[in-house]
């Protein structure tokens, strides 16, 4: 299984935990639904307050990056007060308690904003599984309507009729058949950063995956990694599983999540993989099998019976392109593990960012993949430091910005420097500074595109990138309290566009381009990858003075 490529998700439980001030009643005692309403993106939080001897008590739990306690938990009367933890950057809440419901505010680079928390009720345990799936679409219903800010008001609508049909069928559907038409409709958004996630549950779903791996080149669904007993697979083109051709099952996996064809031919791979999803759409008749029909590069059809193994480690699906990464029990690789005949966009596949010179070209190249600050260190800011450094004191000629696989992270922390990237007389030379994009440059790594394409004189180059120029991230994610599935909402908009949405202002991000599309186009073909070719560097090799 492999993680998504995604913009920061917050989304907070609340768990007991000590702390502070005399309770003089059990009104806070329970769940509450907290909504921060910033302007330009609502935190959403689920809020937990115990009472603790004469104290309260409460602690936040970010998935993905831990718990973190309340402090100062007061009420008096009906004024309830607590300080949240310092990393979301707004003073304590103030506010009312009124029967159901707390009002108040925060304060947020110096501006007021509205807080409200609102108390759930806690559901009764489900006397069966159709009761239980009944109470997981209630939920998915409420909340997604209520948090995800990029459904139209006729999509909206759309998913209510949907989820209402899903809930009558209950009783004829399988888990797996409930959760395709979960992921379908969650698609009706038509925004690619909200989506049904394809992570393991406690109930089994998406725990399992079948041993090889996929690509969509440009020429078709490739293997290019399996465990070594499918090892004969490597390099061959799939043709068919289970006897259904393979055009019509990937036209039925990406209805299943939106985005523009880039993104598409992206995570098609992950649903091709899945036993859960291919027996959801009937390709299988259960999880536990499947025939896949190849042909090998000859011409050569074969069929292999494939069975899911249980998952194990996590990683990003473009990590897989590379032999150097260490995938678990999927050691047959379809490219050399000779670093010295690895594509140099794949030599680091663990590596946020990293760059090297090539000295007889005179050429800096500097990739980035994954926007965030390496947790090996050093940070981004040492980093960027360390690379102007360096093309400041050699003779830099021509730079290349990989952003192909930047699936996204955390845009604030290359944003200054990549907009700064425009004064430096060394790197930004017309002609001379070019930047790789991809199916996988999506969320803050096509923020990061959009800031060269703006600011610099970059030539682009390889392959339209994953996402359009005006969507909804940030936001966070819903569990499902009985099939504990997993779906990101999304609430902040970024405009790179040209156009205007007053309806969607203030933007959480906004920059002004035409088009992000590549002036030197390069497909990524399946003969390409196999021989060991990068097109998106010949591409810019072809295009240099000689």
């Amino acid at each position: 299984m492999r993680t998504w490529p995604f913009v920061p998700l917050f989304f907070i439980t609340l768990l007991p935990a000590g702390l502070s001030a005399d309770p003089s009643s059990a009104r806070l005692e329970g769940d509450w639904d907290m909504v921060i309403e910033s302007p330009q993106r609502p935190w959403i939080f689920l809020v937990h307050f115990q009472a603790n001897g004469n104290s309260w008590a409460g602690m936040m739990r970010v998935e993905g990056l831990g718990e973190f306690p309340l402090e100062n938990i007061e009420e008096q009367s009906e004024h309830v007060r607590f300080r949240l933890p310092a990393g979301l950057g707004v003073s304590p809440f103030e506010g009312e308690l009124h029967g159901e419901t707390i009002l108040g505010q925060v304060h947020e680079s110096g501006k007021t904003v509205q807080a409200r928390l609102s108390r759930i009720v806690p559901l009764p345990p489900p006397p069966n599984r159709i009761e239980a799936w009944r109470q997981d679409i209630e939920v998915l219903s409420d909340r997604l309507s209520r948090y995800d800010r990029s459904f139209t008001s006729s999509a909206r609508d759309s998913l209510r009729i949907k989820l209402a049909e899903l809930e009558r069928s209950l009783p004829s559907l399988d888990d797996d058949a409930i959760l395709v038409v979960l992921s379908r409709a969650v698609a009706f958004s038509g925004n690619a950063h909200t989506r049904l996630r394809l992570d393991p549950t406690e109930q089994g779903a998406f725990s399992t995956q079948f041993p090889i791996r996929i690509w969509l080149f440009d020429d078709g669904p490739f293997v290019i990694r399996a465990a070594p007993e499918f090892a004969r697979a490597l390099k061959c083109r799939i043709v068919a599983i289970n006897g259904q051709p393979m055009a019509g099952i990937i036209r039925e996996v990406t209805s299943l999540f939106a985005g523009n064809a880039s993104w598409r031919t992206y995570l098609a791979p992950i649903y091709l993989e899945s036993p859960n999803i291919l027996h959801g759409l009937r390709v299988i008749p259960n999880a536990t099998l499947a025939r896949f029909t190849f042909e090998d590069p000859q011409g050569k059809r074969f069929e292999l019976d494939i069975r899911p193994q249980v998952i194990g480690q996590t990683w990003e699906t473009w990590q897989e392109l590379s032999p150097a990464f260490p995938a678990d029990s999927l050691s047959a690789t379809a490219l050399s593990i000779d670093p010295s005949k690895i594509p140099l966009y794949l030599r680091h596949p663990e590596t946020a960012y990293w760059f090297a010179y090539l000295p007889t070209q005179r050429l800096l190249y500097f990739q980035f993949n994954r926007s965030d600050n390496d947790a090996q260190g050093p940070t981004f800011a040492q980093f960027g430091d360390s690379l102007l450094a360096f093309a400041g004191s050699h003779p830099v000629e021509t730079t290349v910005v990989d952003l192909r696989l930047n699936g996204g992270g955390n845009l604030d922390v290359a944003r200054d420097f990549m907009e700064g990237l425009s004064k430096n007389k060394t790197i930004n030379r017309p002609g001379q500074l070019f930047v790789i994009t991809g199916r996988t440059t999506f969320s803050a790594g096509l923020y990061h595109a959009v800031q060269l394409k703006q600011f610099t004189r970059a030539m682009f180059v390889g392959e339209p990138v994953g996402d359009r120029l005006d969507y909804w991230a940030e936001g966070g994610m819903i569990v499902l309290p009985n099939s504990k599935v997993a779906i990101d909402y999304a609430n902040g908009f970024h405009r790179y566009s040209r156009d205007e949405y007053p309806e969607n202002r203030p933007y959480y991000a906004a920059l002004s381009v035409e088009s992000l599309d590549p002036d030197l186009p390069a497909p990524m073909t399946s003969a390409d990858y196999f021989s060991g070719h990068d097109a998106a560097w010949e591409a810019i090799e072809r295009y240099l003075p000689h």
